[in-house]
Parts: C-alpha cells; structure tokens; sequence
C-alpha cells in the first residue's frame, strides 16, 4: 500500500511540474512580464484509484496568479 502511495504522488507531481513548465513558458512570451507568477493546483491522492489532477468542475482546479509591482 505503501509503495503504490509513494508512486501515486510521484505520478502527481509529475503532472504538476510539467503544467508548471508550460504556464511558465506562456507568461515568459509576455511583453510585460509579471514580478510574481503562482501557480494553484487542486490534486486528490487515493492510494486505491491512483493520483489525477482534479478535473474542472464546479469550482477552478488550476488557478494562476500574476502580480505586477510598482516601479
């Protein structure tokens, strides 16, 4: 149970740093680029159905931020 846990969340963050890298990659492309980038992720780990990203749904499962600040 273990082992299939730890796999679980390796699969999970595997899925999340490779949306990273590419939210990443889209805002470095911005003329103006941000001073803060954050990205949120909704995950749910089951040890017996596997590791997903949330789906969307109702509510925002990814949700990024941009902050500029004032020169």
């Amino acid at each position: 149970m273990m082992a299939r846990a730890e796999g679980t969340f390796e699969s999970a963050m595997g899925v999340i740093r490779t949306v990273s890298r590419s939210v990443a990659t889209q805002v470095e492309e911005f003329v103006h680029k941000p001073d803060v980038l954050v990205v949120e992720f909704g995950v749910e780990l089951s040890a017996q159905a596997g590791a997903f990203v949330s789906a969307a749904g109702a509510s925002a499962q990814l949700k990024v931020s941009l902050t500029w600040n004032a020169s």
